[in-house]
């Protein structure tokens, strides 16, 4: 082994040791963590998020019922009695036409 040699034996080992200390470095410094976050901002992104849940949620309604009860086709016993004329409705309406008469 000449001087040479022990000379580019000693580059790779500095190489080496620096591509250590890199991977050291990268390790030890987690990403994000020296950031500081807006504690607002995440609360808004959150309602944000669960927001678009629930909208998804309610959006899935299922299949549509196709066994639904018919539309009745006579009217029902308390509609039939309201539309009985009274004696004091008739009055009123004797009323209404003197009036529309008068305002003609």
């Amino acid at each position: 082994m000449n001087v040479d040699d022990v000379h580019n034996l000693m580059d790779d080992v500095a190489e080496q040791q620096e591509i250590a200390n890199e991977i050291s470095d990268a390790i030890s410094n987690p990403i994000g963590f020296g950031q500081d976050v807006d504690e607002d901002d995440l609360m808004a992104e959150l309602e944000e998020l669960e927001q678009e849940a629930l909208e998804d949620k309610l959006l899935d309604v299922g299949p549509a019922v196709d066994n639904l009860p018919s539309v009745p086709s006579a009217q029902p016993a308390a509609a039939a009695k309201a539309k009985r004329v009274t004696p004091a409705a008739s009055a009123d309406d004797d009323d209404m036409k003197e009036l529309e008469m008068w305002a003609s």
